[in-house]
């Protein structure tokens, strides 16, 4: 199984670059590393372990939704003419467009999911480099700061 998926990822790769990706991906360790990245975000199928939607303020802000009522206050007579009309000539065509508007909204909040995900481990990984750079800039306690140039190399 892990041959086949080295394959796949092979033709990928070359499809990717054959197509103008970045030449960035000839080395096959950085594509591998970049694909493992993306598959781990599209399988993050569970909202709640993403800390970025958390930190946005309003959901209503970037979670789209699409709600259809139908709120009718229409009485006897020239009302029901309209209701007759909303219900049998409006109605199905604002069916069709709400469920074509659903779909899209449904792809969009995946994509958001998606890169959500992607943001999150990436910086998880800006961190831990951070982190890492931190750790091996500062000197071992105890020993003395060297000096970053000699005396005698000074440029004045």
């Amino acid at each position: 199984m892990t041959e086949v998926r080295e394959r796949v990822r092979e033709r990928l790769r070359a499809e990717v670059i054959a197509s103008g990706g970045s030449p960035a991906f000839d080395d096959p360790a950085l594509f591998a590393d970049v694909e493992a990245l993306l598959r781990s975000a599209a399988n993050t199928s569970d909202a709640t372990t993403l800390i970025l939607p958390e930190l946005l303020d309003d959901t209503g802000t970037w979670r789209p939704t699409a709600a259809m009522r139908d709120q009718s206050d229409e009485a006897a007579g020239r009302g029901a003419l309209l209701s007759f009309l909303k219900r049998h000539v409006l109605t199905p065509v604002v069916r069709r467009l709400h469920e074509y508007g659903r779909d899209n909204f449904e792809r969009q909040r995946r994509t958001n999911q998606v890169l959500f995900a992607c943001v999150q481990q990436l910086a998880l990984e800006a961190a831990q480099l951070r982190r890492e750079v931190r750790r091996l800039s500062s000197p071992p306690a105890g020993a003395a700061r060297p000096a970053p140039y000699p005396e005698s190399l000074d440029v004045q």
